[in-house]
């Protein structure tokens, strides 16, 4: 059953979409009650495209009386787009691991291609706007390399010394092609270093399984580690896009998991509440099927009803990074894990910080001084806004 008042604080474009949506995953469900009073169609095809649902809102709508023709051209024609952009990224994805493959650089496509595939079944279904490797932080300095030989680019523009310490701080780095404008993420964590969840990448290339895509051959995570992955992503973010919560839910009904294997690497890389709420809010706001021992998992804590809250009521609004943190810190289970979050949110560099200031390697230490000016600043001029001044 879906979560009962959560379409309360939805404005009606809003519910809508998110209706379309929750037909895709519901077979016995045809219909999508069009509202009689008059809907923002425009803020309709918005919200479907900011949130990565156009090909299923679409999918919803083709045989439903009460959308403007205007307005289902406009749908259709963005969702026709993106799909077509998907079967050019997938093709340079599968160039870019060949390449990698040649060099000897182990990599694990996730997100993106591999979600639209395994989970939906279908590249055109899932929106996606760049392409995630996960690779050894040993093999990052190879990767970038062979991304540099295909023309990427740097997302940004480093010092030789801004890069050590970039690739000492951050989770992934990003680079894009001048001339496509395709975007590739290279990752070696799936979280930013404050957070308690590792994962190992020997660990999870032992478990890695194979998908055939556009007539090749691509490793990709387990079952269980890809729905981690996703529980954890969509968790750190505050599942701010309805696609996140898609994929969950697109996985629960498609895919088959050892539960018990999922809880245990939860516990073991220390981000159990961060995959309970996930599952607990595709179960809520799409129907996702769920075991009767997972949801009783989800019922014995007692954190998961408010956060899950929290989710359905930012899930279309504008975000504060301050109560963000807020947010991540309840989604820990471990008091010092915590206190880990936030010191780590304030004494870690971002890349704002970073190449904000080029400072030579021997005084990259103080880039974490840089942090602290950076985050006075900006707490300081939110005090004085509050205050009216």
């Amino acid at each position: 059953m879906t979560e009962e008042g959560y379409e309360t604080n939805f404005e009606p474009e809003e519910r809508l979409v998110v209706r379309c949506v929750r037909t895709a995953f519901e077979p016995d469900t045809d219909a999508v009650a069009i509202p009689e009073d008059a809907l923002n169609w425009d803020e309709v095809i918005t919200i479907t495209g900011k949130h990565g649902v156009s090909y299923l809102v679409l999918d919803a709508l083709r045989t439903q009386d009460g959308v403007p023709p205007e307005a289902f051209e406009k749908l259709k024609a963005q969702a026709q787009r993106r799909s077509h952009r998907n079967l050019q990224m997938v093709q340079e994805l599968v160039e870019v691991v060949r390449s990698f493959r040649n060099r000897g650089i182990r990599a694990i496509p996730y997100k993106g291609p591999v979600i639209a595939e395994r989970a939906y079944g279908d590249i055109g279904r899932r929106d996606f706007g760049d392409l995630d490797l996960l690779v050894s932080r040993d093999a990052l300095p190879k990767a970038k390399a062979a991304l540099y030989e295909r023309g990427y680019q740097p997302w940004y523009e480093l010092t030789d010394a801004q890069e050590w310490v970039y690739d000492r701080v951050s989770r992934d780095y990003p680079l894009k092609h001048p001339s496509t404008a395709t975007e590739i993420e290279l990752h070696w964590q799936i979280v930013d270093r404050y957070f308690p969840t590792r994962l190992n990448f020997e660990t999870v290339w032992s478990r890695r399984e194979s998908l055939s895509i556009a007539d090749s051959e691509l490793p990709v995570l387990s079952p269980e580690d890809r729905l981690l992955m996703l529980c954890v992503h969509g968790t750190r973010h505050r599942w701010e896009r309805l696609q996140w919560i898609c994929d969950v839910a697109a996985y629960l009904r498609t895919r088959s998991f050892d539960w018990e294997t999922l809880d245990r690497r939860a516990r073991s890389h220390r981000c159990e509440r961060m995959v309970y709420l996930g599952l607990a809010t595709a179960a809520g706001l799409l129907d996702a099927p769920l075991p009767d021992d997972v949801r009783q998992k989800i019922r014995s804590d007692p954190e998961i009803p408010g956060l899950r809250s929290h989710v359905y009521g930012n899930l279309f609004s504008g975000k504060n990074n301050f109560r963000l943190k807020q947010y991540q810190s309840r989604t820990l289970d471990r008091n010092r894990d915590k206190v880990r979050l936030w010191l780590g949110g304030i004494c870690t560099p971002t890349p704002a910080d970073i190449t904000a200031v080029s400072l030579p390697r021997l005084l990259a230490p103080l880039y974490v001084v840089v942090r602290w000016l950076r985050v006075s600043r900006i707490l300081l001029s939110r005090l004085r806004e509050s205050r009216g001044t």
